[in-house]
């Protein structure tokens, strides 16, 4: 019988040289590496059997618990870590807003640019779905861009035009390019959890070899290309 207390880390499947195509598991996954908490990780081909029907998911103490942020928070008082011990409240209260700004924003540009761009979904449709036989894959494509498209307009990014998701999403990366600066983290000399949360989404889309106006902005940006490679080389070395 499996040890309950082990964690067991479920994402989507990995591409690009990165672990994994979900910049909500590649947070998780950036995290842990920085925390150091050991744990077995695991490549789901679908999302679905995640207790929210998304993925990352853990089991860990004979539960599941969804929701990247979620699963930081629960994981960092089970193993009492806290990489964000040296900020103060204000830096704190930043954090938060940036990482709204990334997950509810920026995520949403890129989503548009994978799904919604058809040179670029006729790419990832065999990345994000390659976990499943040809034929299902066939079925479930369509079913699954459907349900993006919706989710895009439900949130708003996707009543849109192109160009004016692209003009977003440019302003995003360029909020942060300002807000990092010239320092090497996004708060000092000191390495956080935000800097997990920005280098999980803006790898994602740096790495996607893609059409994407998002992704020329980065290019533009010398201080988050400096800061893309700095994570990869500290933490995925």
């Amino acid at each position: 019988m499996a040890d309950a207390s082990t964690l067991k880390v479920y994402h989507l499947p990995g591409a690009w040289g990165l672990p994994t195509v979900s910049p909500f598991c590649l947070k998780l996954d950036a995290w842990l590496r920085m925390t150091g908490i050991p744990h077995e990780s695991i490549t789901a081909p679908t999302p679905f059997a995640g207790p929210k029907g998304k993925a990352p998911w853990i089991e860990l103490d004979g539960k599941k618990l969804g929701d990247s942020t979620f699963i930081v928070a629960h994981l960092a008082e089970r193993f009492g870590v806290d990489p964000d011990a040296h900020l103060t409240p204000a830096q704190h209260g930043v954090a938060v807003a940036i990482q709204r700004l990334i997950d509810e924003n920026l995520y949403w540009t890129m989503v548009h640019d994978r799904w919604m761009n058809e040179a670029n979904w006729k790419q990832f449709r065999d990345i994000v779905l390659g976990g499943l036989a040809l034929p299902v894959r066939r079925v479930l494509g369509p079913i699954a861009r459907r349900g993006v498209k919706k989710q895009l307009e439900g949130h708003g990014i996707g009543i849109h035009e192109p160009e004016e998701i692209a003009a977003i999403g440019r302003r995003d990366v360029n909020a942060l390019a300002a807000i990092l600066g010239d320092q090497d983290w996004f708060f000092g000399d000191t390495p956080s959890t935000i800097d997990a949360v920005a280098y999980a989404q803006l790898v994602n889309i740096w790495r996607a070899p893609f059409e994407s106006e998002v992704r020329r902005a980065i290019g533009q940006t010398p201080n988050l290309v400096a800061f893309i490679d700095r994570f990869a080389a500290k933490y995925y070395s």
